[in-house]
């Protein structure tokens, strides 16, 4: 892994693939206005862009928004500056912090108290819409088996997906010996580990993806045994002034400005150029293109060009994680008033009520996250109804909240019209049938995002696939 990476920085580091990309353009007929097109301004199509402009290649950045930074999305107008997706830097994290350093975006570590993979915050837990308890281990909702009723149900899921984990290296989830986990659903993967069916209710509440059966098991041991493996490195750090910092600062370092607001509706990529259409009526041609747009929403938008029918159907496959937000705002901590941990755990709608640290605000940040199945419902209301519920289930739950918390925001991952999701997964059996033809290219059509990282996860898997992108374009218009 660590040989391949430093053979592809010395490409991109040198001159030559530019002086040999500049020679291609006289033989191939008058040069679109740039050299490649980028598809998408999050943080994998960035990187791509900067990575480009670095070895002399003409790169344009199209965003389908009206704001930069994709699943990167620092709220800057809430109390706290909550993080809408993206909110560690790891440890390893070597392409992300590199372009923190290249720009001058500070990083620090986590406020303290601020929960990660390997440092679970403290939490209350209430069962069937009982009043919380703190102690849960001794609580008489809990109906885990003995061997189990230590664990808060936020941690069964690392517990047994971790336990005797039989991955090693990070490529290892690749290798043909593991085909037989990609068959399974991580209900099936849990249950062989040894987790009873009061632990599978549990983790079936918070899964991301939308039930237990549906995601592929493979596919959450290896994105678990990164992240644990990250976090074992060392210490994970943030973006000081929010995640949106440093993916504005990334934008404002390109030479041609993000256009934003282009939605894509039509792409036809031939080997020689790329020309994409938009909903306003312009197109921009390139001699290729690196497209971040996740499957989700690339599935339907027309692609003319051999795209084969078997990657067509791997997008069609590919799945992302539901996931909704409901940010409050307290004017006084609550939980100092009725003896509980700020944090709560619930089998209820709202599922779990994050509260963490913030440098802004000094009541920190309290957040309900929902996800898979779950918002299905909230999906069919207005956004007051689903704030006007998720308040009155927090006051019911914790009468201190009463008066002192209010709703500020609303975000729903899943209706977003430019992601439809949050994080890609895989249903079982998909990752040996689908996982290596959604990069695969398509005429000059070459393919980055997070949902086609090979080796990381998050947002440091997404430069590194961004990276992989470069690399074939240098590569192959290069004639290397």
């Amino acid at each position: 892994m660590a040989e391949r990476r430093i053979t592809r920085r010395e490409v991109l580091r040198s001159s030559l693939g530019a002086a040999l990309l500049a020679g291609t353009r006289s033989r191939a007929g008058p040069a679109p206005v740039v050299d490649v097109l980028i598809l998408g301004a999050g943080i994998s199509g960035l990187h791509a862009a900067r990575m480009l402009q670095g070895v002399g290649v003409t790169a344009l950045v199209l965003e389908g928004s009206g704001r930069i930074g994709g699943r990167c999305w620092t709220a800057r107008d809430l109390p706290g500056q909550p993080e809408f997706g993206a909110e560690q830097v790891g440890y390893c994290y070597g392409r992300v912090r590199a372009n923190a350093s290249d720009l001058g975006v500070a990083l620090a570590p986590p406020a303290p108290g601020a929960m990660g993979e390997t440092r679970l915050p403290q939490a209350a837990v209430s069962i069937g819409g009982a009043p919380p308890v703190a102690d849960w281990s001794d609580s008489r909702m809990n109906r885990l088996r003995s061997d189990e009723k230590a664990l808060l149900p936020f941690a069964l899921l690392s517990h047994y997906v971790l336990k005797d984990d039989p991955l090693h290296e990070l490529l290892d989830w690749q290798k043909p010996e593991f085909e037989r986990i990609d068959r399974m659903s991580l209900r099936q993967y849990l249950a062989g580990n040894g987790a009873s069916e009061e632990a599978l209710r549990l983790v079936d509440v918070g899964v991301p993806a939308r039930t237990l059966d549906d995601v592929n098991a493979l596919d959450i041991l290896r994105k678990n045994h990164y992240y644990f493996w990250e976090a074992k490195a060392g210490p994970y750090s943030v973006v000081r002034d929010g995640m949106s910092a440093l993916t504005d600062a990334m934008a404002a370092s390109l030479q041609r400005p993000v256009l934003l607001n282009k939605v894509v509706v039509h792409i036809d990529a031939q080997p020689r150029q790329v020309t994409v259409r938009c909903s306003d009526g312009s197109s921009y041609s390139a001699r290729a293109c690196i497209n971040t747009i996740p499957p989700t929403v690339l599935r339907d938008i027309p692609i003319s060009g051999e795209v084969p029918a078997q990657q067509r159907e791997a997008w069609r496959r590919q799945r992302s994680d539901q996931a909704l937000q409901v940010c409050f705002e307290c004017t006084v901590p609550f939980w100092e008033k009725d003896g509980l941990p700020a944090t709560m755990w619930t089998d209820g709608p709202f599922e779990f009520f994050a509260h963490t640290p913030s440098r802004t605000d000094p009541h920190g940040v309290l957040r309900a996250y929902v996800n898979g199945r779950a918002i299905e419902p909230l999906n069919r209301m207005s956004t007051a109804e689903v704030s006007r519920r998720a308040l009155a289930e927090l006051v019911r739950l914790r009468p201190a909240a009463a008066g002192v918390v209010s709703v500020s925001r609303i975000h729903n991952w899943s209706t977003y019209p430019f992601s439809r999701g949050h994080v890609a997964y895989f249903t079982p059996g998909d990752i040996g049938r689908y996982a290596r033809l959604l990069g695969q290219p398509v005429g000059a059509m070459y393919f980055a995002g997070e949902h086609n990282c090979r080796v990381q996860a998050g947002i440091e898997g997404a430069c590194e696939a961004a990276e992989n992108s470069v690399v074939q374009i240098l590569e192959t218009l290069a004639g290397v």
